[in-house]
């Protein structure tokens, strides 16, 4: 069982900046991790297990969003790229989708029927919308905001995240 799935999505610290593009690649890689963690809580993995894996990625993603939904997409919206702010919508869309659908998860118990197939929805819709956003997403912040916004940006979620943090540490 890896360690990582009981922690927070985490941006790396120290060692220089990082711009905002490159802390959610970041984000989409572990969250990849923990999908394949729920794959394999899901297919063999004790009821208490595949709660507990859900639950921590139910987390992680949800931070994940709310980040992108409060800095990311608002500085996009802002481009004159209508394509750009088309994306915006396309994946605020994606995010409503998928987080009804962990509603729904977390409402069941795992020996539910119908658990394992709602886990396997939620996996293919989140891979398919981390997917939809590094091949157009993360195109149009490339192409529509500069290098040094881009950085304002990353330091704005790093603030954010560590805001997220604590209030679970103060919940905990």
């Amino acid at each position: 069982m890896g360690a990582s799935i009981f922690s927070p999505l985490g941006f790396p610290v120290g060692g220089g900046q990082l711009d905002a593009m490159k802390l959610l690649e970041s984000d989409h890689v572990q969250l990849r991790r923990m999908l394949q963690e729920l794959a394999d809580a899901s297919g063999s993995g004790t009821l208490d297990r595949k709660k507990t894996v859900f639950r921590s990625f139910r987390r992680s993603l949800l931070s994940h969003a709310l980040v992108e939904e409060e800095i990311l997409y608002p500085a996009l919206m802002r481009t004159r790229s209508e394509a750009a702010r088309h994306a915006v919508k396309d994946a605020l869309g994606e995010h409503q989708g998928i987080e009804s659908l962990m509603a729904e998860i977390d409402q069941i118990e795992p020996d539910d029927d119908g658990y394992d197939v709602r886990v396997d929805a939620l996996r293919a819709s989140v891979e398919r919308h981390l997917a939809g956003e590094e091949q157009r997403m993360f195109e149009h912040a490339r192409n529509n905001l500069t290098d040094d916004r881009l950085l304002a940006l990353g330091r704005q979620m790093m603030a954010r995240r560590e805001r997220l943090r604590q209030g679970e540490a103060a919940e905990g």
